[in-house]
């Protein structure tokens, strides 16, 4: 696609500046990680036992090694393994990957989607579409293993659910190490012992809270101190939560914290339901009983609309959010919601979203999923209304700074634009191209997770809908083109085309199903972009929305003629013409004209072909477009001459190089002059007449010479642009017809 091309083309080089490259870097370093010398020791013990070998199950050979942090949700699990990684990251020098394996709900991503991100972070192809849609998961996951094989890739998959989702990824040369998370042993996985941690030594628990609410308060209290490690079992996320308490409160003394936090429940008002998870096999833990009275010592003190948008945090798409969708599930100030958000990051509620080397923008952050559960209960108790209306605010929001982000990333005129939108307040625009990149590359998964929310709700289908649309519109120009993110598209215009069933639009489902049919086309699968624009023939006639109709029936023309049905592409196209014929749409009707004669002339109806070439060359005429009428004309000299009549083909050309001559702009008229006169000399040579040809070669490059042309003049300039077809050239103007409008 030229305009998204053009687009990649003004990008400003940087990290960012890969297109259609997806991120997965490892997060950034807790600022606060102390401790856990055995865990990492015992983790560089593992890297140096003997590889995996074959697995009862399938048989492949199994040697990368595998590693296994297990833990409660809240234990540091995350934070150690990323430790870790950094640690042994030289030993890797084609990167080291970071990929969540739950979704911030709790449900495990298939190992498909994850094996698509790892392909997209290392620039190789993915997802590709298949008959019935983007590959199957196992043709990715497949791919990925062969990637890795030749390769030194240190993987950490976060949070996983089950041991297919690692077994799927796992690389079968010696090359990688995966390291991955869990809530306890992952007993399909063969030779994977298991790292089991707990709470912290009470010198790494005494350092956390040192970290957070600095020496002092600490070092003139440490019996304060200690009591409150152990009261809190040296659980990290409790510590951190206490740590954050005491850094917003510099007067308060640890004292003060020991003293709310053994208060009974009537001095300590229970704000969260106890944050139940379940213990799994052989995973070591203090229970939740500290990280419930941290968060509830934590939550009791915010400010109302700090902890009211810490509850609807937990309906940020993807788990992420920054100031701009902040202001927009509170309904509030962009500087406003920043404020709260660092106010709820500075007592550890809230933990940076970004990776080193990130480019500078908005603050990110992420909800920890420990406290999720506390969280959404806290929110079923709000009003219903109020939490519906903060999601379709921030859908919108999504949507507008999408819209935004394309009209300033595409050319001017580029259909990537999109149309025209109201501009957005100061706060929320981009300021310069390179913000707007860098917004894209890191709210993608973002906003692909607010599709798959919005399309779940049920409720905010319309609002639902434009976000997909700005999304069409953004997957190319972030890629650089459709193709790469092809299957991206298809699992887009479907999620169209549910809404549109769902909803009872039919002029958008009858979009959906021809941008469908066109994806297919492109991956040369006519048979099934036939069946998709058969399909979307019955609502566009449904809305009387003969537009879409002309598209539709032009597009399976274009189908059958690809699949070799020559026949059935000629009634289609004839169809098309004759409806383009009654709406006056003199353009469409000289496209389908020039598509018609080459059908015709494929078939050997070279009459017909005759007939449409003679016809398009008087409906340019009359349109006042010489150029394109000379094409026509050379069209039907180029059929009479495939019908052996090659005078006739000749006595055509002359016509055409008249034709040329009388063309009011010089520099035009030369240019056709010169093909015309080329075109003339190659039917000489193909008649057996070589002389003949050199004279027109010769007058030719005289021409492109010019009167005064020397041993220095410049040459002439290239032809013009489709104006000419070639001696054995179908002449045919644009591709195939699709929609675009879900």
């Amino acid at each position: 696609m030229a305009a998204a091309q053009t687009a990649q083309q003004n990008r400003p080089l940087g990290r960012s500046g890969t297109p259609g490259r997806l991120r997965a870097q490892l997060p950034e370093d807790s600022p606060y990680f102390t401790g856990r010398l055995a865990e990492l020791a015992q983790l560089r013990d593992e890297v140096g036992r003997p590889a995996l070998g074959s697995q009862p199950e399938d048989g492949a050979d199994r040697s990368s090694r595998v590693l296994l942090v297990a833990g409660r949700p809240g234990s540091g699990r995350t934070a150690l393994a990323v430790r870790f990684a950094r640690s042994v990251a030289e030993d890797y020098p084609d990167g080291c990957f970071f990929v969540r394996m739950s979704t911030p709900d709790g449900a495990p991503v298939c190992a498909g989607d994850a094996a698509r991100l790892l392909l997209g972070a290392l620039g190789e192809p993915r997802g590709a579409l298949g008959p019935d849609g983007p590959a199957d998961d196992e043709a990715d996951c497949a791919t990925l293993r062969e990637v890795l094989a030749q390769r030194q890739v240190l993987l950490v998959l976060d949070d996983v659910q089950q041991a297919d989702q690692v077994r799927a990824l796992l690389p079968q040369g010696p090359g990688c190490l995966v390291v991955a998370v869990s809530s306890g042993p992952l007993t399909g996985l063969a030779d994977a012992r298991p790292c089991v941690i707990g709470g912290l030594d009470l010198a790494a628990a005494t350092a956390v809270l040192v970290g957070l609410a600095g020496d002092t308060r600490i070092v003139c209290d440490p019996v304060a101190a200690r009591t409150l490690a152990e009261a809190l079992a040296c659980h990290p996320t409790a510590l951190g939560l206490a740590g954050g308490w005491l850094r917003a409160r510099p007067r308060a003394s640890v004292t003060d914290v020991l003293r709310l936090l053994s208060a009974p429940a009537a001095a300590v008002p229970v704000v969260a339901p106890r944050v139940e998870l379940e213990k799994q096999p052989g995973a070591a833990d203090p229970g939740p009983e500290p990280l419930r009275r941290a968060f509830e010592l934590v939550h009791a003190g915010l400010p109302a609309n700090a902890a009211r948008l810490l509850r609807l945090l937990t309906l940020a798409p993807d788990g992420v959010v920054d100031p701009r969708t902040a202001s927009a599930l509170l309904g509030c100030p962009v500087d406003a919601a920043a404020v709260h958000l660092a106010t709820l990051a500075e007592q550890q509620l809230l933990r940076a979203a970004t990776a080193p080397g990130d480019d500078p923008g908005p603050h990110r952050y992420r909800l920890p999923g420990c406290l999720r559960p506390a969280l959404l209960a806290l929110l079923a108790a709000d009003r219903a209304s109020e939490t519906e209306l903060a999601r379709a605010r921030l859908l919108e929001r999504l949507t507008r700074l999408l819209t935004a982000c394309c009209q300033l990333l595409a050319p001017p005129a580029g259909p990537l634009r999109g149309p025209a939108a109201e501009p957005l307040p100061g706060p929320l625009r981009f300021h310069g191209q390179a913000e707007a990149w860098t917004w894209l590359d890191t709210e993608l998964p973002v906003l692909r997770a607010a599709v798959r929310t919005a399309q779940a709700d049920g409720a905010l289908d319309g609002v639902a809908m434009r976000l997909v649309t700005a999304l069409v519109r953004a997957m190319p120009l972030w890629a650089g083109s459709a193709a790469p993110v092809a299957a991206d598209l298809y699992a887009l215009h479907t999620t169209v085309l549910e809404l549109a069933l769902r909803g009872g639009f039919p002029r958008q489902q009858a979009a959906a199903l021809v941008n469908l049919g066109d994806l297919h086309a492109a991956a040369g699968q006519h048979v099934r972009a036939l069946e998709r624009y058969r399909s979307a023939l019955g609502p566009a006639r449904a809305v009387d929305d003969q537009t879409a109709v002309g598209r539709i029936l032009e597009a399976v023309a274009g189908a059958h003629r690809a699949s070799g049905d020559l026949v059935r592409a000629a009634d289609w196209y004839g169809r098309a013409l004759a409806l383009r014929r009654k709406r006056g749409e003199r353009q469409d009707e000289l496209r389908l004209l020039g598509r018609l004669a080459a059908t015709h002339t494929a078939q050997g109806r070279l009459g017909d072909a005759l007939r449409d070439y003679r016809a398009a060359a008087a409906l340019h005429r009359k349109l006042g477009d010489e150029v394109s009428a000379v094409g026509a004309v050379l069209g039907a000299a180029r059929v009479q001459e495939l019908a052996g009549s090659t005078e006739q083909a000749l006595r055509t050309q002359r016509e055409a190089l008249a034709a040329a001559r009388q063309c009011a702009e010089p520099a035009a008229a030369l240019r056709l002059q010169v093909q015309v006169l080329q075109r003339m000399a190659e039917v000489l040579e193909r008649a057996g007449d070589p002389g003949g040809a050199r004279v027109q070669r010769a007058q030719a490059a005289a021409l492109e010479a010019g009167p005064e042309a020397g041993p220095g003049a410049e040459p002439a300039a290239g032809p013009v642009a489709g104006a000419v077809p070639g001696p054995s050239d179908e002449v045919d103007t644009g591709d195939e017809p699709g929609m675009s409008r879900s």
